[in-house]
């Protein structure tokens, strides 16, 4: 395997892994740090193209072979662009974590888990490295203490930006939680009581 080849392959998984979990790193390094750093993961891969270009121009009287790294590379930014990732995450995050966040709404309302968090009354911290609800395993309560909203974080941005999963109590509707009535929000419901809500 020529050296050209062998780096299309190695930035291609560095990439791909990178955007399979974009938001976990985000979510440890926060925004600051995290963006740039993913950021970082599509120069080998730029890289790699030119590598490859080069490299099919030197072997080009080798036939398909000299365009093997060309092809890998094209292949990595076609799926890099077009798989949704984020959206994939989304539902993993989701169907994984539902049966862990339907406990948490079941100890909300029966007054187990109550608001904890010194600097606001809507904030319940949960149990340390839960995952459950990111930028700091907190989750936001409003409404009734026996049929609140719950909201889990999947993203907890710079100043109001946050998306996340919101748990609906029966005869609410997600537009009536904090902000997520104001125009531009994203409200798509994932099941039962379940929607999840993107402010920017």
């Amino acid at each position: 395997m020529s050296m050209a080849l062998c780096f299309s392959f190695i930035s291609a998984l560095v990439l791909l892994i990178a955007l399979v979990f974009q938001w976990n790193v985000i979510d440890a390094l926060t925004p600051f740090l995290g963006v740039p750093l993913l950021g970082l993961a599509w120069f080998p891969v730029m890289l790699s193209a030119v590598l490859a270009v080069a490299h099919a121009y030197r072997n080009r009287s080798k036939g398909a072979y000299a365009f093997a790294p060309l092809i890998v590379t094209i292949c990595t930014l076609l799926v890099a662009f077009f798989v949704p990732f984020t959206r994939l995450w989304l539902y993993a995050n989701f169907h994984l974590n539902l049966s862990a966040r339907e406990q948490v709404v079941a100890k909300v309302k029966s007054g187990t888990f109550r608001p904890n968090v010194a600097h606001s009354a809507k904030l319940i911290a949960l149990p340390k490295n839960s995952g459950l609800s990111m930028g700091g395993d907190e989750i936001i309560v409003e409404g009734s203490s026996s049929n609140p909203y719950v909201f889990f974080f999947t993203f907890r941005g710079i100043l109001d930006n946050y998306s996340g999963f919101l748990w609906v109590p029966d005869g609410g509707k997600p537009e009536q939680f904090r902000d997520a009535g104001e125009l531009g929000t994203e409200i798509e419901p994932f099941g039962g009581n379940w929607y999840f809500i993107g402010h920017r």
